[in-house]
């Protein structure tokens, strides 16, 4: 009887038995090596386009589906008109290099501009002939009615002068902007039909 009290204490205190009553503590999870390859994939796939075709490509997509809108669009114009009408001058020149894209949003930006003067132009003008009709005694010919319109623009309202010039040098940027896309797309069709005939001729 004495031997089993005095082994109790011998067996509670067995390494054992202590280790069965002690909660074990949850393992930390390690990331496999695939995992992690997968995740420095990804990392690198949302740092965005990192050679220089890969940045072209995602400032035309830009431009082409309105992600540019914000330079050109003021708050009271419409993003979707202006991207439909950056569209078709991406469909009229095909661009294929960042100068000629670069050339080509200034190209853009000085029609859209250019075309967001002439509609204040009209808007003036319309209101001035209110005016006019407004002040003026029935009948009166049109030709008289506008007549007074335009007068009181350029006398009243210097600023309408300053929004026709305004449209006259936008026009001009945009006709100086087109010669220059042009000349370079034209220099390069030469060396393509030049390399096409000889192709050694780049070579020395």
């Amino acid at each position: 009887m004495n031997n089993d009290q005095n082994q109790e204490p011998t067996i509670a205190n067995e390494p054992s038995t202590v280790a069965s009553h002690v909660e074990s503590k949850p393992r930390k999870k390690t990331m496999s090596e695939a995992a992690l390859a997968a995740n420095r994939a990804n990392a690198k796939k949302c740092t965005g386009p990192k050679t220089r075709e890969g940045k072209f490509k995602a400032s035309l997509n830009a431009l082409k589906h309105g992600s540019y809108s914000h330079k050109f669009v003021v708050k009271t114009e419409d993003a979707a008109v202006f991207e439909n009408f950056s569209k078709s001058f991406i469909d009229e020149f095909q661009p294929a290099t960042p100068s000629e894209l670069e050339l080509l949003q200034q190209l853009i930006s000085a029609a859209w501009r250019r075309h967001r003067i002439a509609e204040l132009i009209q808007l003036r003008i319309d209101k001035a002939i209110d005016h006019a009709l407004a002040a003026t005694p029935a009948p009166t010919p049109a030709a008289d009615i506008t007549l007074k319109a335009f007068d009181s623009l350029e006398h009243e309202k210097s600023s309408f002068t300053r929004l026709v010039a305004h449209e006259f040098r936008l026009a001009a940027l945009f006709q100086r902007t087109l010669g220059r896309l042009q000349s370079i797309r034209d220099k390069k069709i030469r060396n393509e039909t030049k390399f096409a005939r000889d192709p050694f001729a780049f070579a020395a």
